[in-house]
């Protein structure tokens, strides 16, 4: 009996033992692979190191964990040249045998785009900006076990408020429900590849000011390659000098910067639930791209962003092009479908005034003259110009305003 006890006592520290050897090598795998991110990943011609306030190793004896508090990840900074970076309050690396090709991770606390200061032609210093912040539940994300010249992120929460901090887009903070995607990166691509992609879904969104959500929310954007080319994406302007300047990496990853000025909304608002990201896009009402661009010239290919509100499909695709320093332009188109039902609903809803009811009768009957009556799917051309969307020269918001208040005052009315 005393031997068979010190025969399971013997084999019980062996296992302890292994454990903790296998601990140790996937924590040191962790760790080398964040000391690989600023060689290798996303924009390796650059550069995208990580820096971090705080680091503390953790999940034995099942898991490998880092846990860093403070996370900043800079990208394209060189010398003299700003960059962009995305900070994090607190993130969780995590290796598992039960996800043995993958590393999966966890984004915690207030997150933050920003535009890194860069120095200008006459010697000054351009102050950076920040482009978003966001808040939220917990991301989780998947990583490739091993760092590459490309690969695929993946990434899902249940609740996001994007906050915009530049231009017309910080009146409408995002609310969404149910959010997942993927982001794919190629560091070799050309110009007819994908140097970045991006592809989401959420069951349901809200954008402000108004109250009604939209459903079954889904988009693809790309950006062609080659690599070089992103850099005019986050090149300062002129107009950068007129905003805030963006906080120093230490702010962005770790000091109230991160969160303080994040929105909040009630988790309640909305419910959860999951689809499957589709890349289906309209080659043929996109304009072809300009002859000769130069890697001064960054392409945008919006293969579809859309959704479902009040039964009526809206999406919306188009290529744009943006310059160093400068704002997207392009041409784009907006399609709607199942737009019959969804105006005869609006003509039999009763709170509508009677000067709406007429408007909307001969909007419904210029759009039948304009289809021939034909079923399908209505495009209307949408150009973009100085980074706004235009529906026949005036912004798209503008008139969604208009449409809010007009909709507000029909809901009003006796």
């Amino acid at each position: 009996m005393r031997k068979s006890l010190g025969l399971l006592a013997c084999a019980g520290a062996s296992v302890l033992a292994l454990d903790s050897l296998l601990w140790w090598g996937g924590v040191q795998f962790l760790e080398h692979r964040l000391a690989s991110a600023s060689a290798s990943g996303v924009a390796q011609s650059v550069g995208c190191p990580v820096v971090f306030q705080h680091k503390q190793r953790g999940g034995w004896p099942f898991r490998a964990q880092v846990l860093l508090e403070g996370v900043q990840i800079m990208c394209g900074a060189s010398a003299g040249q700003g960059g962009v970076s995305y900070a994090v309050r607190h993130a969780v690396l995590d290796l598992a045998p039960w996800h043995p090709l993958t590393v999966q991770g966890t984004l915690d606390g207030g997150q933050a785009l920003a535009v890194q200061a860069e120095k200008g032609p006459a010697g000054g210093q351009k102050p950076g900006y920040l482009l978003l912040k966001t808040d939220g539940a917990p991301v989780r994300i998947s990583l490739p076990l091993r760092a590459a010249e490309a690969g695929t992120l993946l990434f899902h929460t249940d609740f996001l408020h994007l906050v915009p901090q530049r231009g017309v887009a910080q009146a409408h903070p995002v609310t969404a429900r149910g959010v997942s995607g993927k982001l794919v990166w190629n560091r070799h691509a050309d110009a007819q590849a994908s140097a970045l992609a991006l592809s989401f879904t959420a069951q349901r969104a809200v954008v402000a000011p108004w109250a009604d959500s939209v459903d079954d929310v889904q988009g693809a954007v790309s950006l062609p390659g080659p690599m070089g080319r992103l850099v005019a994406l986050w090149s300062l302007d002129e107009a950068a000098s007129n905003d805030p300047p963006a906080s120093d990496a230490g702010n962005l990853g770790g000091g109230e910067s991160a969160d303080g000025a994040m929105g909040s909304a009630s988790k309640d608002q909305l419910t959860s639930s999951d689809h499957g990201a589709t890349d289906a896009g309209s080659p043929a009402v996109l304009p072809s791209s300009p002859s000769g661009a130069s890697p001064g010239y960054a392409e945008i290919l919006v293969q579809h962003v859309g959704g479902r509100w009040r039964g009526l499909g809206i999406s919306w695709s188009g290529r744009l092009v943006m310059a160093t320093g400068g704002t997207p332009l392009g041409e784009t188109w907006l399609t709607l479908s199942n737009w019959r039902p969804f105006l005869a609903r609006l003509q039999q809803d009763k709170t509508l005034s009677p000067a709406q009811t007429v408007l909307l009768s001969k909007l419904t009957d210029q759009l039948e003259q304009r289809t021939g009556g034909t079923e399908g799917p209505l495009s209307v051309p949408l150009q973009v110009r100085d980074g706004a969307v235009q529906l026949g020269g005036v912004p798209l918001l503008s008139v969604l305003a208009t449409l809010h208040s007009v909709s507000l005052s029909g809901a009003s009315a006796p």
